[in-house]
């Protein structure tokens, strides 16, 4: 075969190219015109069901669409059950294109509906049909689940009302004539398992009870034990600020103290410089006076002038030295008012 196909001519494999590439366009042509005889021509409707609540009320909702585009008569919408039709709406619907019909039912009314008085329930189908008698069916899934749960329950009540009854009047089964026998035999096992369960669920308590106060106790403990670390924290930290208030009082006072130090030093040097100014205009007088003196006894030529002068002379000697006792006197006393007042600051 593969050596017939490369024995052909170039015409040949051009001519089976050309041929299948028709023919696959062919095909997708048709795949694609049947899709849209199908959305045109053809008269789809889809059912859907749902269970959902409204205002506390359990509400069965059935939808009919029309994915269509054209408009499709809905001639019944019902139910089967039992290979049984129970229509629920009969009248003709029209149902545009693209749109939908919704029939809404309470749970109660599709159960009354549907099972009547029975207590048992099996398959149920939804169904729709058009105008032409085509027939769409889906399961209603949810409704019969909630159903079956509903069923359920009443005949857990029901058998425990039955059976509370029995007891009551002592029309027993088999089987709770059984149970009742192994309970009288059974009952000193019984009683002590539930004297022991009693015992140790007390002692559990017991236990529990005192776990509980010793935790309490603890985080008691704890909180004391944070109150006085706290309280130790506070007194540290006004200790420490009194402690600070102390030194910078103390710093205040100290520099007060020198600065009081320190103006009475400079008033002191200055008193000893007045002291010392005051030593040395002495000494300059007392230079003038011996310079004086000194003049006076080696001025010889100045005799008649001295013979003249005597009386004169001695008064302004007098005087001076009348000056120079003042001055010493002064000294003497601001001496002694600066030893006085040294004693009294070492004091």
């Amino acid at each position: 075969m593969i050596e017939w196909i490369r024995n052909l001519e170039l015409e040949f494999v051009i001519l089976f190219a050309v041929t299948g590439i028709l023919l696959f366009l062919a095909l997708v042509i048709l795949i694609k015109s049947q899709r849209i005889l199908n959305l045109i021509g053809k008269r789809a409707l889809v059912l859907t069901e749902d269970l959902l609540k409204r205002d506390g009320v359990d509400v069965v909702d059935i939808m009919v669409a029309n994915t269509s585009y054209v408009n499709v008569e809905a001639a019944a919408i019902g139910l089967i059950y039992q290979k049984t039709l129970r229509p629920l709406k009969e009248e003709s619907t029209i149902i545009l294109a693209r749109d939908s019909y919704k029939l809404t039912h309470t749970l109660e009314d599709f159960r009354n509906f549907v099972l009547g008085s029975d207590d048992k329930i099996k398959r149920v189908y939804i169904y729709v049909e058009d105008s032409l008698g085509r027939r769409s069916l889906r399961k209603a899934k949810n409704s019969v689940r909630k159903l079956k749960q509903i069923l359920k329950k009443e005949h857990q009540v029901a058998r425990k009302e039955e059976k509370r009854i029995r007891f009551e009047t002592g029309s027993y089964n088999f089987i709770e004539r059984v149970g009742l026998v192994f309970a009288v035999i059974f009952s000193p096992l019984t009683k002590l398992f539930r004297t022991i369960r009693k015992g140790l669920n007390r002692s559990l308590k017991k236990r529990e009870f005192k776990n509980e106060l010793k935790r309490k106790e603890m985080e008691h403990q704890e909180m004391l034990r944070e109150v006085a670390e706290e309280e130790k924290r506070e007194s540290d930290r006004s200790n420490l600020e009194k402690k600070l208030q102390e030194e910078k009082i103390k710093a205040n006072l100290e520099a007060r103290q020198k600065a009081l130090d320190r103006k009475e030093e400079a008033k002191r040097m200055k008193e000893e410089l007045k002291r010392s100014e005051e030593e040395l205009k002495i000494a300059e007088v007392e230079a003038q006076l011996h310079e004086e003196k000194e003049n006076d006894h080696n001025d010889d030529k100045e005799d008649d002038l001295k013979d003249e002068n005597q009386v004169e002379e001695p008064v302004e000697k007098e005087e001076k030295t009348d000056v120079k006792e003042d001055i010493k006197k002064d000294h003497l006393k601001k001496k002694q008012s600066n030893s006085k007042k040294d004693e009294e600051k070492n004091k």
